[in-house]
C-alpha cells in the first residue's frame, strides 16, 4: 500500500509540473533523473517569473518616482520591497545573456533609492502604510548575493554605488539588528546575511556577528526540532505552555537562512541542528507538494504552496540534498506545486485563486524567484532519485504536543488535529484555528478535501494581504457555528478546549469539547458548550457533533466546506448526499440524521490558503447530535 500511494502522490505532481513544462524528474520520476535536470527546471521557472516581472516593470512616466518599480496586479500598488528582484534579475541575464534583464535590475534598485531608501542606510518596507526597517536584512541580503555572485555583468559604476549602498546598509544592520528585533526570522536571516558581508567586504568582525546570530538561534528549537519564535515576545508561551511556531516562516525564509550560513561558514553545529530540524518541518510537507500550514501563528500568510512574502524552501532542502536524499524530494514537489500555481509570469497566492477572480500579487513572484536563483547559483548538478516523504506512509498518528497539533495518516487519508493556542492577533485573535479543530483533510489519489483558513480574516500585515473581493469570502475550516447579532461563535476560538487523541494503528480518534466563542473569546453563555469527534479509518471520516445549552429559540449549524474548484461537478443525489468529482475519482459526504441546508451560493473561497469550496451545512438544534461520513471513490 506504501508503495501504491507514494505512486499516487507522484503522478500527482508530474501533472502539477506539466503546466508549465518542468522537467519529469521534478514529479518523483521512477529512476535517478538525468544529472542537473532539476536545475534545468528551475532556470525555466526562473525565467517565466523573470519575464513577468518585466511585464509589470513601470516605465517612461513623466513623474519618474514610479519608474522602474513593478506594479503589482493584485494590490494596485508598487511594493517596497521590489529591489529584491536585482538578484534573481541577474542570474537570469547571466544565464540568457539578455541585457534586458540587467537594465530591469538597475532600475529596480534605483526605485528602491528613491522611494524606500532611507539616510541611516536603512530601507523601509513600504512607501507608505508600512515604515518597518527590519526588512532591510533582506535587502541586503538579495545585493550582497548579486555582487558575489553577478556583480561583474554589471558596469563599473553600478557596481561600485550598489557596493557603497550595501556598506551603508550594513553599517545600519549593525546597530538595529538584535536576537529581539522582530520575529525569529529576522536575527536567523541576520546570520546568513552579516556572512554574506564578510565576505563582500572581508570583514572579521561581520563574520563574529554571524557566528553570534547562528548560535544564539540554536536555542530557539523544541526537543521535537521545531523552530520556535514567530511570535511575540519570541520566547513566549501560550496558557498551555506552547512556543509560537511558524511552518510558512520556518521553512521558507528561518531555516533556509541557516542552512545557507552553514554551508558558508562550514559550522557543524549549526549544520547539524538545521538537518534535524528540515527532518522535522519536512513532516507538514503534503504529497502534492503544498505545506500543512493549518495550525501555525502566522497562517494569515499561508498559501498552500508556502507563505506570501517570504523566499521559498528550496535553499534549504534542495542545497542540503546530500544529507537526506528526501530533502530533493521535497524542493521537487514543491517546486512543481509553485508551476502548478503560475500562470501569466506570475505566482498566484493559491490554487484557486485565478479561477475566484483574483490577481496575483507580485510579491510572491519576486520573492520565490529569490530562492531559484539561489539553487541555480550554489547547488550542486546531482542525480535526484524519487523518495517517498513522511506523509506518503500511512503510519497512524504523530504529535507534536509543542503545537498542540496530531497528524494523523491512515490508508489513503492525511488530516490534521489542532488546539494549539499561541494567538498571534491577540487580543483581536481570528488568526490560526484552534478548539480542537479539524484543520486539513487530504486524500492521497484526489487531493485536498478539508483545510483550514483564518478563523476570521484580517490583513495583519497590510501592505502584505490581499483583501476580500466580495461576500463569497468566507472562512474555510469546518467548525459548529452560532451567529447572533452578527457575531459568529464558532468552536474554532476556544484556547482552553479539551482534545484527546488516541490511534490503534488503522484508526485514529480525536474528541475535542469547548464552548463556542468569538475570536476575542466573549461567549454566548457559559452553559454553551460543543462536542465533537471525529474517526479516522482507511475508509474515510466520520464527524460527530453536538451542541448543548443553546436553550429555546436558538440553533447552531455544523459548517463543512468542502474543497471544489468551480469547475469541478457536484451533485446531491438526495438531501443527505454531496458529491464533487475529482480528475480521477469522487469526494462523498453523507449525512445520518439531517438534511443538508440548501447552498447559499455554489462557491465561498478564501485567500488563506486559496481555496474555492461548497459550503456545506446542516442546522442544529439544542442537544441534537449529527453525523458526517466522508468518503472516495477512486
Amino acid at each position: 500500500m506504501t508503495n501504491e500511494l507514494g505512486a499516487m502522490s507522484r503522478r500527482g505532481v508530474l501533472g502539477l509540473s506539466a503546466a508549465v513544462g518542468l522537467a519529469p524528474s521534478l514529479a518523483g520520476a521512477s529512476t535517478a533523473s538525468p544529472v542537473g535536470a532539476d536545475l534545468q527546471s528551475y532556470a525555466s521557472l526562473l525565467k517565466i517569473w523573470c519575464d513577468g516581472l518585466l511585464g509589470q516593470q513601470v516605465s517612461g512616466l513623466v513623474w519618474q518616482n514610479a519608474n522602474g518599480g513593478f506594479l503589482c496586479p493584485g494590490c494596485g500598488m508598487i511594493h517596497g520591497r521590489i529591489a529584491d528582484t536585482v538578484y534573481p534579475l541577474m542570474r537570469m541575464a547571466r544565464t540568457s545573456g539578455d541585457p534586458r534583464y540587467v537594465q530591469a535590475a538597475k532600475a529596480a534598485q534605483d526605485w528602491s533609492e528613491r522611494n524606500v531608501s532611507r539616510p541611516d542606510g536603512g530601507w523601509v518596507n513600504d512607501v507608505f502604510l508600512n515604515d518597518w526597517k527590519g526588512t532591510s536584512v533582506f535587502r541586503a541580503t538579495a545585493l550582497a548575493e548579486t555582487l558575489l555572485h553577478h556583480g561583474d555583468l554589471l558596469d563599473a559604476q553600478t557596481r561600485d554605488a550598489w557596493r557603497a549602498r550595501l556598506a551603508a546598509a550594513y553599517n545600519f544592520l549593525t546597530g538595529y539588528m538584535k536576537m529581539d528585533t522582530g520575529n525569529i526570522n529576522y536575527p536567523v536571516s541576520a546570520a546568513y546575511a552579516f556572512s554574506l558581508g564578510a565576505e563582500v567586504f572581508g570583514r572579521s568582525d561581520y563574520e563574529t556577528r554571524a557566528r553570534d546570530f547562528a548560535h544564539a538561534c540554536l536555542d530557539y528549537f523544541t526537543p521535537n526540532n521545531l523552530l520556535f519564535g514567530e511570535g511575540h515576545p519570541q520566547r513566549g508561551r501560550s496558557p498551555k505552555g506552547r512556543p509560537p511556531v511558524d511552518l510558512g516562516y520556518n521553512v521558507e525564509e528561518s531555516l533556509p537562512a541557516l542552512a545557507m550560513y552553514a554551508l558558508r561558514t562550514g559550522d557543524k553545529a549549526v549544520l547539524d541542528q538545521t538537518v534535524a530540524s528540515l527532518r522535522a518541518h519536512m513532516e507538514f510537507m503534503l504529497p502534492d507538494g503544498g505545506w500543512d500550514n493549518s495550525w501555525g501563528t502566522r497562517n494569515f500568510k499561508w498559501t498552500w504552496w508556502g507563505s506570501r512574502t517570504s523566499d521559498g524552501c528550496h535553499p534549504a532542502y534542495r542545497l542540503l540534498a546530500d544529507h537526506d536524499p528526501r530533502f530533493a524530494e521535497v524542493a521537487a514537489r514543491n517546486l512543481a506545486q509553485l508551476a502548478a500555481c503560475t500562470h501569466d509570469g506570475l505566482l498566484y497566492g493559491g490554487p484557486h485563486y485565478r479561477d475566484h477572480g483574483y490577481r496575483p500579487c507580485i510579491h510572491h513572484t519576486f520573492s520565490h524567484a529569490k530562492a531559484l536563483a539561489t539553487v541555480i547559483d550554489l547547488a550542486k548538478p546531482t542525480p535526484i532519485a524519487p523518495a517517498a516523504l513522511p506523509r506518503d506512509v500511512a503510519y497512524g498518528l504523530k504529535s507534536f504536543s509543542e503545537i498542540g497539533t496530531h497528524l494523523a495518516s491512515v490508508g489513503p487519508w492525511r488530516a490534521t488535529f489542532t488546539d494549539y493556542d499561541f494567538d498571534y492577533m491577540a487580543p483581536a485573535g481570528g488568526g490560526h484555528a484552534s478548539g480542537g479543530a479539524l484543520s486539513l483533510l487530504y486524500h492521497q489519489a484526489l487531493g485536498p478535501v478539508l483545510t483550514a483558513s483564518m478563523t476570521r480574516y484580517k490583513a495583519v500585515e497590510i501592505t502584505n494581504q490581499q483583501a476580500p473581493i466580495d461576500a463569497t469570502h468566507q472562512p474555510l475550516t469546518p467548525r459548529i457555528e452560532v451567529t447572533q447579532d452578527k457575531e459568529a461563535f464558532t468552536s474554532l476560538a476556544d484556547l482552553t478546549a479539551e482534545m484527546t487523541v488516541e490511534s490503534d494503528g488503522q484508526r485514529v480518534r480525536v474528541v475535542s469539547r469547548g464552548r463556542l466563542l468569538t475570536p476575542e473569546g466573549k461567549g454566548l453563555d457559559p452553559a454553551v458548550a460543543y462536542a465533537l469527534i471525529y474517526d479516522l479509518t482507511p475508509e474515510g471520516l466520520s464527524v460527530t457533533a453536538r451542541v448543548s445549552g443553546l436553550g429555546e429559540g436558538r440553533s447552531a449549524r455544523l459548517i463543512m466546506p468542502l474543497i471544489a474548484r468551480r469547475d469541478e461537478a457536484t451533485s446531491q443525489p438526495d438531501a443527505r448526499r454531496f458529491v464533487v468529482a475529482r480528475k480521477g475519482g469522487r469526494i462523498l459526504v453523507k449525512s445520518a440524521d439531517h438534511d443538508f441546508e440548501p447552498l447559499a451560493v455554489p462557491r465561498v473561497f478564501n485567500l488563506v490558503p486559496g481555496f474555492q469550496a461548497a459550503p456545506l451545512a446542516i442546522a442544529l438544534n439544542d442537544g441534537q447530535i449529527a453525523r458526517l461520513e466522508i468518503s472516495a471513490q477512486t
